[in-house]
């Protein structure tokens, strides 16, 4: 993200990434700001501050919290955002289930929700935080090791990019056994490449490991949900996804299917950047399984 204002879209996907990371009142006034941000744009400062029974000064800290100078312009920002938006977005950051939706309408917001989710991640992508992951992994030496941690459906983030990455030649181990991670990591070595991934970014046994392979000299490297979250304290760099949360399919869903983005991003960008290396591996791993294809 560049250092010129927030959009009113960016305030609110900046205001939901850093939530979790806030105390109560810090944390009310975001929740506000990503799920009432229509009504915020109609209302002053004092009328917030009793709304939430939080004081002007917090209201401001926030405020800066997300890059802006202070309320008037958080409240611009989005004013602009919500007056320019349009009839067929009126989709955007709303897609709730009901009880009486068929499953043609449940597979449709279903869909939708993930668009918007992919959508989102392109107005508040860090591509300066995303360049020197790729560096990090371009320039890794070869005897070093890249280690992928994640506990639950981030494991299993884990195993696809471990997959791809195998496909142009590039060895990653996997670990989703919490003993076996904590063996691997007391084996790290400086240089090797440790990623993470924590929906929350507060799993503690991934803080913990990406905390004793930095210790180790590992390039440590994050992917969350959540800017400021205890994994980023700990990572060298931090990629960050943004995903509204729903009661039935909770955050993971749409995250999930971002950070799957990100990550292919990640293996494309290796694959492209190695003077035709890449092209001559993917072709002998391909055929060394078009066999039991056919």
């Amino acid at each position: 993200m560049s250092n010129k204002p927030l959009s009113g879209k960016e305030c609110i996907l900046f205001a939901r990434s850093i939530s979790p990371s806030l105390g109560n009142k810090e944390r009310r006034v975001t929740q506000f700001i990503s799920n009432n941000y229509q009504e915020l744009a109609k209302s002053t400062i004092s009328e917030v501050a009793l709304h939430l029974n939080v004081s002007e000064a917090t209201i401001t800290k926030v405020c800066k919290k997300i890059k802006c100078k202070g309320f008037y312009e958080l409240k611009r920002a989005i004013e602009l955002y919500v007056n320019g938006q349009k009839e067929e977005d009126s989709s955007d950051l709303d897609s709730e289930f009901t009880l009486e939706d068929s499953n043609e309408v449940i597979l449709e917001k279903v869909l939708i929700n993930a668009i918007v989710a992919v959508q989102d991640m392109l107005d508040i992508v860090d591509y300066a935080a995303f360049d020197k992951v790729a560096e990090i992994f371009r320039n890794k030496p070869e005897d070093n090791k890249i280690f992928l941690v994640g506990k639950g459906g981030s494991a299993i983030l884990c195993e696809d990019f471990q997959h791809k990455l195998l496909k142009i030649g590039i060895f990653a181990h996997v670990y989703k056994d919490t003993h076996m991670q904590l063996m691997a990591t007391s084996l790290i070595q400086k240089g090797d490449i440790v990623l993470g991934i924590s929906h929350t970014g507060a799993t503690k046994n991934i803080v913990q490991i990406l905390k004793l392979a930095q210790l180790q000299g590992a390039c440590t490297i994050s992917l969350t949900n959540y800017m400021n979250s205890p994994i980023t304290e700990v990572s060298e760099v931090s990629l960050v996804s943004t995903a509204k949360n729903n009661p039935i399919t909770g955050e993971n869903a749409a995250a999930r299917i971002v950070q799957l983005s990100i990550l292919d991003a990640l293996y494309t960008s290796l694959a492209l950047k190695d003077s035709g290396e890449s092209y001559k591996k993917l072709s002998l791993t391909s055929d060394a399984v078009k066999q039991y294809r056919e």
